[in-house]
């Protein structure tokens, strides 16, 4: 047998063990491709519509988002992986089951976002666009030059993304504070503050970073109280999901020079509305969902382990606790 066969052998789940999958996303057909070249011979169903289909007698749903009452359609269904990290838009649906199982794919999420938020840190603290003004009008004007090595950035999520970011600021040689459900020590993080008492670390974040999940606790809960406990100039950066914020008191917050920037990768409503004063609003860095975008192959690679942990009758990888979401 060659390298090529025992690889393929390998990545093929018993006769016996098969179960159907269906993948529901607008990329369907790629996504089909790419589970069949890790699980060859195993059933994959491509679904990219809105409308109502016929029932599937998946068992396996590969999923990003999905329209009201679909899995009304899937009554044999047992998993869902979703193809991102965060889950809200599908824990708490009336029509998912609560015997069935949810997980979610890390990708390589955290790598990604942690380059967003550092490279974004570091161009608000360079003040690159400033001097790039100042090149288009020919002026030759320094601008104040901290270091990141002196700032205290508070992190509030500190999970499998989260813990990258603080791995990335701390490595950079910043004091890096962070959130966590219960307060527990966590590697390259000073201070860890739990669910009761974040607020108490806001009055020392140069820049504060969103990493945590959406859920009806945290919904809101960067309204104007917390982002007036913010030192003036703080930086905000938010990757993760925009109804953590309140929206009109951040806009407020920007316009009063509460806060010296907003980096602004989610929203509430997606694609951000052309009424919003967010486009317009000079402090704020609008960018359109792109922190952390999904790789097929991260993601195939992913759903593929945890088939074969799902056929084998194994604990699932990255499982989701859907009375808290994630």
């Amino acid at each position: 047998m060659t390298s090529a066969e025992e690889s393929i052998a390998r990545l093929q789940p018993d006769v016996e063990r098969i179960v159907p999958i269906l993948v529901w996303h607008s990329e369907a057909e790629d996504y089909r491709r790419a589970i069949l070249q890790r699980l060859p011979g195993v059933p994959v169903e491509a679904r990219s519509g809105s409308g109502r289909a016929k029932p599937s007698e998946a068992r396996v749903l590969l999923t990003w988002s999905l329209p009201p009452g679909a899995l009304t359609q899937l009554p044999a269904l047992e998993w869902i992986q979703v193809m991102g990290a965060g889950v809200d838009g599908l824990v708490g649906r009336d029509d998912l089951s609560p015997s069935v199982q949810v997980t979610r794919s890390l990708g390589r999420f955290g790598d990604q976002m942690a380059e967003y938020v550092v490279g974004y840190l570091l161009h608000q603290m360079i003040a690159i666009e400033d001097y790039r003004r100042n090149q288009d009008r020919g002026v030759w004007e320094s601008q104040p030059r901290p270091l990141l090595q002196d700032a205290h950035v508070g992190v509030i999520g500190l999970g499998s993304i989260g813990q990258v970011v603080a791995a990335r600021l701390a490595a950079l040689g910043a004091e890096v504070s962070g959130v966590c459900r219960q307060a527990r020590p966590v590697p390259h993080v000073s201070h860890v503050y739990d669910a009761r008492n974040w607020r108490q670390m806001l009055p020392a974040c140069d820049a504060l970073v969103l990493t945590l999940p959406l859920t009806p606790e945290s919904r809101g809960m960067i309204d104007a109280d917390a982002l007036a406990q913010l030192p003036p100039g703080a930086v905000l950066i938010n990757v993760s999901r925009g109804a953590l914020i309140d929206e009109e008191a951040l806009v407020l917050a920007l316009r009063d020079g509460v806060l010296g920037a907003a980096v602004l990768d989610v929203f509430e409503q997606e694609p951000l509305p052309e009424e919003s004063a967010l486009w317009t609003e000079p402090r704020a860095w609008v960018t359109p969902h792109v922190a952390g975008p999904s790789e097929l192959d991260s993601i195939a690679d992913e759903f593929a382990d945890n088939y074969r942990r799902f056929v084998e009758g194994k604990p699932l990888a990255h499982l989701v606790d859907c009375q808290r979401g994630y």
